[in-house]
């Protein structure tokens, strides 16, 4: 049977039933009944400091085929200029076009440039 307070900051001693000022007492002042302690949750123990995130410096992501960046804009106007102008070189696309790509076009400006003056044919 639960025990009763008759106000708050008091409590009943199981021994003598009389009636003790302060819940704080580990003995009864009247009869010397030692009161048991209630049983408290155990304090979690200390978590180890955070080891410091580790910050890892990602690429930047790369940029898709078809962005156009300041460096090919710069490129382009410098063959335009050395061309000739726009009309030349929409002529020389032209014949790459015609020629099969540019693949094919290199290989056959290679062939028109000759050997070499430093090798010497055996």
């Amino acid at each position: 049977m639960a025990k009763k307070t008759r106000r708050l900051g008091q409590r009943l001693c199981p021994s003598c039933n009389k009636w003790i000022k302060g819940t704080r007492w580990k003995a009864c002042p009247h009869c010397g009944h030692e009161f048991q302690p209630k049983a408290t949750k155990a304090v979690p123990a200390a978590k180890p400091a955070a080891k410091p995130a580790v910050v890892v410096e990602v690429p930047a992501p790369a940029k898709p085929n078809g962005t156009i960046t300041l460096e090919q804009i710069k490129k382009v106007a410098a063959t335009v200029k050395a061309l000739g102008g726009f009309q030349k070189m929409t002529e020389v696309l032209a014949v790459i076009k015609e020629a099969g790509g540019v693949k094919k076009f290199k290989d056959l400006a290679e062939a028109m440039q000759g050997p070499a003056e430093d090798v010497v044919p055996f």
